[in-house]
């Protein structure tokens, strides 16, 4: 199996339930082809270097998927169908990355200084 970094620009203007819909058929396209999705980050709204079928901003997704080099022709063909995706890149990465290194980091919180040494702190 080979890991693939794949961002792509959704139109700004779409609602969320119609952005549901869409990631959804995407998993069930990447899915049907033999691959699966490790993580999908959602980076948010944001300007566009120049406009795009008319709209200056972009609703930006990054996402991190493992299959066959086969799947890539037909989730493109997806991408490339749907008039809702402004932009989109899949780049295939190095033979040394793992599922590991791909899967969303947990974040520990860092411990709270109780109250007596805080004030040795300031001090």
């Amino acid at each position: 199996m080979n890991f693939y970094e794949m961002m792509f620009i959704q139109n700004p203007d779409l609602g969320e339930e119609d952005q549901q819909k869409l990631l959804t058929r995407l998993k069930n396209t990447i899915g049907k082809n033999g691959g699966g999705i490790i993580r999908i980050d959602d980076m948010g709204i944001r300007g566009l270097s120049y406009k795009i079928q008319k709209k200056p901003r972009g609703h930006y997704f990054l996402s991190y998927l493992e299959g066959p080099g086969s799947m890539i022709p037909e989730i493109e063909r997806f991408l490339r169908i749907d008039e809702n995706i402004l932009r989109f890149v899949i780049v295939k990465l190095d033979r040394h990355t793992s599922r590991a290194d791909l899967e969303p980091k947990v974040e520990t919180k860092p411990e709270s200084i109780p109250e007596n040494q805080k004030e040795e702190v300031a001090e």
